[in-house]
């Protein structure tokens, strides 16, 4: 095969999964930065940006992957957005930035001190950019979801998620540029962690509704089958990310408040700064145990899927590494805010067992990336395929929401053999003998 011919062929099976891998491997460059023992040294330092540049290069060549399979198949992106599954990792593109701008601003601002006033504004500027694709997923990924998708509770997984936590990641940044905007313009940092705090409670507040259902889904259909059940390590990003953001918010306005030039009797209180800083810090321990609560669930889930199913290995595997990297992170920074060598401790052990995650998933993803130098369509799942994937994820609803249905058909039949009123009995049997044979055929045919 000529190179050209390798080339089209990746290309012709670029896939948003794919956005999970800078996403997860950004994490793990803020935590090589923010690791508890060996801080501020310069091979940690080192370490840090060696894993941002290799993100930097993954995104880029994502990003030239991704433009290149839209310019030679347009159509491509409508089938990708009516895909219910593939559509939602779309979201993973600007949480990947993000992490790639906290880094420029740790690493490189503060750290190297490189670039000075322009370059902290520069990544300002890409900050807002950030904020607008973020927007995007929030509002445009959800209406998808709501108008486009064929969604349902049984079919249901943590992705739903990824949409609406891009304000919740996006957030943490924000925090991160107005720590550093406060030396050169104090409106420019209220501005900034004022949006901040904006996009953090309106990504949490979403996020912990469609939570809340998925719990529903777990405990009325058990965990998800397959590969599915990689999903429920996602909540724990959005508590850990969460967590970090508003301690990170409380810090801004404690160093922000009070204004002296304001007139505004919250913003010129002199312990208006203090309260937000002890409520945030508070708030960030609260959803740091929740994140605990996820982490327990989602190792349950694992071995108890993984008992019962084999799979092969896929790139969805990326998705683990995010959630444990911020939850590594935010663990690390508590130890911070309350000098606790337990929550060092515990952070610096989960920052090597991610860092043991993303070598597993970077060698395993290695050694499948050959496939896509095949030009058969079995070795992938090329895009042309998504409109089949579409329905036959369809059928797949349809057909699980029929099996239950006749569950339930013929348990009511069975509870009509009670002695009653015949006429009603029997009416009772009509129809259900009806609705069971409308069941049945529905079974027949998708089958």
């Amino acid at each position: 095969m000529t190179i050209s011919g390798v080339i089209k062929s990746i290309v012709g099976k670029t896939s948003p999964v794919l956005w999970a891998v800078p996403m997860g491997t950004g994490s793990i460059s803020i935590l090589f930065f923010s690791f508890p023992y060996g801080r501020n040294s310069q091979p940690m330092a080192i370490l840090s940006l060696v894993f941002c540049i290799l993100n930097i290069i993954l995104f880029v060549s994502f990003n030239a992957f991704t433009i290149a399979r839209f310019t030679l198949d347009p159509k491509s992106f409508k089938t990708l957005l009516r895909h219910p599954a593939l559509c939602l990792f779309y979201a993973c593109y600007p949480m990947g930035a993000t992490t790639i701008l906290n880094v420029a601003v740790d690493v490189v601002y503060h750290y190297y001190g490189v670039g000075g006033r322009n370059f902290l504004y520069f990544i300002w500027a890409l900050w807002w950019i950030n904020i607008a694709i973020s927007a995007i997923c929030y509002w445009g990924g959800t209406y998808i979801m709501i108008a486009v998708h064929d969604h349902s509770i049984p079919s249901m997984t943590a992705a739903w998620i990824l949409p609406v936590v891009t304000f919740v990641v996006a957030s943490s940044s924000g925090a991160v540029i107005a720590q550093s905007l406060q030396a050169f313009s104090i409106h420019s940092a209220l501005v900034t962690v004022t949006v901040s705090a904006f996009i953090l409670t309106t990504g949490l507040l979403m996020a912990s509704m469609m939570l809340t259902v998925y719990v529903l889904r777990l405990v009325t259909h058990g965990f998800p089958p397959g590969l599915s059940i990689l999903s429920v390590f996602l909540p724990i990003g959005v508590a850990g990310q969460a967590g970090y953001s508003v301690s990170l918010i409380g810090s801004n306005f404690r160093d922000l408040l009070p204004l002296s030039s304001s007139q505004s009797p919250f913003f010129s209180l002199r312990s208006s700064g203090d309260g937000i800083f002890t409520f945030c810090t508070a708030l960030s321990f609260i959803l740091w145990a929740w994140a605990v609560m996820w982490v327990v669930y989602a190792v349950l889930g694992l071995v108890h899927t993984f008992r019962r199913t084999k799979f092969q290995f896929q790139l969805t595997a990326w998705g683990l590494v995010f959630p444990n990297g911020v939850f590594a992170n935010l663990t690390v920074h508590l130890g911070d805010r309350f000098d606790s060598g337990f929550f060092h401790v515990v952070g610096a052990i989960y920052s090597i067992l991610t860092l043991m995650l993303w070598c597993f998933v970077a060698y395993n993803s290695l050694l499948i990336f050959p496939a896509a130098f095949k030009p058969e369509p079995s070795s992938a799942q090329p895009i042309e395929n998504l409109e089949k994937d579409v329905e036959s994820a369809k059928d797949d609803m349809h057909r699980q929401l029929a099996n239950l249905l006749l569950l339930r058909i013929t348990a009511l039949m069975k509870a009509t053999n009670i002695d009653g009123d015949w006429q009603v009995q029997n009416r009772h049997i009509v129809v259900l003998v009806l609705i069971y044979c409308w069941s049945f055929s529905t079974i027949v045919h998708l089958h």
